[in-house]
Parts: structure tokens; C-alpha cells; sequence
């Protein structure tokens, strides 16, 4: 993993690149957490070219945004991959961190991404990406959702897990698998609909069954009242019909 510090005006950007991995995150967390002094209001993490990151690296950026707040400075993360954005979304941490893309992300990088603002701390040489092998991400607990208080919940909750380990291997059709045997147990749960309508998505020949996949969040989550969920069916089923 390699990071490049740059800041302006009280404005800190780290560009990651690499995979955010257990090995790193040491040394990543012990690199970006100095750089949180006095006079720094805002960290943006740019995760464009992180190409994965796992449950310690998600971690990691919680422990940093943590470090964040404590310094009463802002955390923001700066256009997250695919990939990224799909572990976020999957995990439910996107509901903590602050995300910019598009057109804000773009005018924030061309203000402080500037040769003659560039930092060096100490400990942000780059060094090669580990190869050990991924943690797991698990998603919200069935326990904590609405109509999950049945029989079942230890099966959904390990259920989902074997999702995202699906997933992250790119075995899509079994991670599927996983979250339609997790709705048959509990056909309100909303997380599970979530991520079966992310991993259609991946398939170009599964696009009838994401939109009808998103349909079914968006009335789920219509009828809880989840503005959040609301949300983001409405974003992908306006990309999806396109």
C-alpha cells in the first residue's frame, strides 16, 4: 500500500493506493493519525485506487475518523472504488463516513493535490502490498432488524457472512445463493435484499433481476420507513433503467 500526503489551509489529503489489509493498517493508522495536528479541520482519505480493503482496514478507518473527531476535525473519504463501495455499503459503514464523488470530489483533489503543498511524514514511504488473506465483513445483525425476532437469526447472521466472503472471492452465484437462502428464513430482512440486489448487479445478465431485486428494497424499506434504503434503491434503479 502506498500513501502521499498533501495539505492546504487546514485541508489534509491522503491518496491511498494499494489493498488496506491487516498488515497495513499499522502503519497506515500510525502515518495518517500524526498528521490529525492543530490547525488540520478536515482529512479526506482519496480511496480511488484502493483496490480492496478488508474488515481490519475498515477498522482502521474507523480508528481514524475516531482520531478525527477527537481533534474536532472532519473525515471524509474521496471517491471509493467500486469495490470499496460495495464493502461499505455491504458492512453498513457508509452510514458513518462522510462520501464526496463525482464533481465535489473532483474540485476538492484539483485545490489540494498540489505539488508545492505535498507532505512526507514520517512512515509514508511506500512499501509492497501484503498478500495474507482477507478478513470477513459482517453486515448488521438479523437481530436488530424489524420482523428478524424469530427462529433463524444465528442462520441469516452466518448466512450474510458467507455472502460477503462470496462476494470478495468474486463467486457472485454463490453469494447470491446465500442471501436468497437468508430471505427465505426471514422474508423482511432488509439487509439481505440490500446486498442480493448489489451482487445482481455484478452480473450484466442479472439485470432484470437487480431492478426487480432494488423494487423490492425500496418497498421494504418504503414501509419502515428506512429513508436511507429509500434512497439508495431509488439511485440504483434510476441507473438501472436507463
Amino acid at each position: 500500500m502506498e500513501l502521499k500526503f498533501y495539505e492546504a489551509h487546514g485541508n489534509l489529503l491522503v491518496m491511498l493506493r494499494g489493498r488496506v489489509v491487516l498488515d497495513e493498517c499499522d502503519r497506515m493508522k500510525a502515518t495518517i493519525v500524526p498528521a490529525i495536528a492543530p490547525g488540520v479541520s478536515q482529512i479526506n482519505l482519496d480511496l480511488s485506487a484502493v483496490d480492496f480493503i478488508d474488515s481490519a482496514g475498515l477498522g482502521a478507518l474507523v480508528g481514524i475518523k475516531v482520531s478525527a473527531n477527537k481533534h474536532r476535525a472532519r473525515l471524509t473519504l474521496i471517491n471509493p472504488s467500486r469495490g470499496v463501495s460495495d464493502i461499505l455499503m455491504v458492512s453498513k459503514l457508509d452510514s458513518i463516513f462522510d462520501i464526496i464523488t463525482g464533481a465535489d470530489a473532483d474540485a476538492l483533489l484539483r485545490q489540494v493535490a498540489q505539488p508545492q503543498v505535498e507532505k512526507a511524514p514520517a512512515g509514508a514511504a511506500p512499501v509492497a502490498a501484503s498478500s495474507g488473506p482477507a478478513m470477513p465483513v459482517m453486515p448488521a445483525s438479523a437481530a436488530a432488524m424489524p420482523g428478524s425476532a424469530g427462529t433463524g437469526k444465528d442462520r441469516i447472521d452466518q448466512l450474510c457472512k458467507d455472502a460477503v466472503d462470496h462476494m470478495r472471492r468474486g463467486d457472485y452465484d454463490s453469494a447470491a445463493q446465500a442471501y436468497r437462502e437468508a430471505i427465505e428464513i426471514n422474508a423482511d430482512y432488509l439487509p439481505a435484499h440490500n446486498n442480493l440486489a448489489i451482487v445482481y448487479e455484478k452480473k450484466p445478465e442479472w439485470r432484470s433481476q437487480a431492478i426487480a431485486q432494488w423494487k423490492r428494497v425500496l418497498d421494504l424499506s418504503s414501509r419502515n420507513g428506512d429513508q436511507k434504503h429509500i434512497d439508495r434503491a431509488r439511485k440504483h434503479l434510476a441507473t438501472l433503467e436507463r
